[in-house]
């Protein structure tokens, strides 16, 4: 369970991400935040390309911020949107692959910039993902707590 403070940075850290969207065609501002499971904030933003399907989700790119920096196990991803906005499907699915590496659920919180925000997780969205059966032992060897 996330105390109130880590709701309240991860929410901060999708919201400071959120400015440097590069949504040139629609400017819809997304951002994004992952807590991981030893304690660090890493934020994304939407990066639209010119290509349909080059772009990134802001989800997805704050996975990857924690990945680079050698996180693989999450507590939490948090969205900020200037509604109430869950994550795509195809957000769900890659942070599934991050779910197999300790099957610990992984919290997700959906927030608008207005403060108002909920919380549910990984497995109430996407309760039926596919998990893979092959690797799952190179998959194991990123856990670290």
């Amino acid at each position: 369970m996330l105390t109130q403070s880590e709701i309240q940075n991860l929410i901060k850290t999708a919201k400071l991400t959120r400015r440097h969207t590069f949504s040139h065609v629609s400017n819809h501002k997304i951002g994004a935040s992952v807590l991981t499971a030893d304690g660090f904030y890493f934020g994304g933003c939407i990066t639209k390309g010119f290509i349909s399907g080059l772009g990134i989700c802001a989800e997805r790119s704050a996975i990857n911020h924690a990945v680079v920096h050698g996180h693989y196990q999450f507590q939490a991803l948090c969205v900020v949107d200037t509604s109430l906005t869950y994550p795509c499907g195809a957000c769900l699915q890659f942070l599934m692959q991050f779910y197999q590496v300790d099957y610990r659920d992984i919290d997700i919180i959906i927030a608008d910039i207005h403060g108002k925000y909920k919380v549910t997780s990984l497995l109430e969205l996407l309760p039926h993902g596919y998990q893979t059966t092959k690797n799952l032992r190179r998959i194991k060897k990123y856990q670290k707590f």
